[in-house]
């Protein structure tokens, strides 16, 4: 219970209420749960009860993107296009397909050589979506493995580029 200050109108004089609010103190204390499963400001009395409730948060986990990149890199190098092409999008699946993008690493071999080795991927900044760019050490000159992913890991452009080329 708390007394709060409070004016009666009956007489115009000021006297303390008596307002009972503990009540609804100890049930909205009750209903917050932090992260490490406690329950915050409980008496005495029911905090054993409430020590062991998990806590009821859920994130979901992002996906890895450069990790993704180097996964899709290394399909494209052993030759496994269509499953490159199984992570595209709806909207690329309408654009490309498991042939074309073979053809383009093969055209892409023949002007930079062959595929020796890749350098670390780097998240690079962009309002189309999350973009990786993995530098490539091919036998000619090297070159920029760039793939873009939507929030849901879903591939949603892959550029086979020299390098220098900005992210739009």
């Amino acid at each position: 219970m708390f007394l709060l200050p409070g004016k009666d109108t009956t007489r115009g004089g000021t006297r303390r209420r008596l307002l009972l609010l503990a009540p609804a103190v100890l049930l909205a204390s009750q209903a917050v749960l932090p992260i490490g499963g406690r329950v915050a400001g409980v008496t005495q009395a029911h905090a054993a009860e409430h020590a062991a409730v998990p806590a009821a948060v859920t994130v979901a986990a992002r996906p890895d993107y450069e990790q993704l990149a180097l996964d899709t890199l290394g399909e494209v190098t052993r030759g496994d296009f269509t499953a490159v092409s199984a992570r595209f999008d709806e909207a690329l699946r309408g654009q490309a397909t498991a042939e074309f993008l073979a053809k383009s690493w093969n055209d892409y071999q023949k002007t930079f050589g062959r595929f020796e080795s890749h350098g670390d991927p780097k998240q690079v900044a962009s309002g189309n979506g999350n973009v990786v760019d993995v530098p490539l050490h091919m036998a000619k000159q090297p070159g920029t493995f760039r793939v873009t992913f939507n929030t849901d890991g879903q591939i949603v452009g892959l550029f086979f580029l020299r390098t220098g080329v900005p992210v739009p």
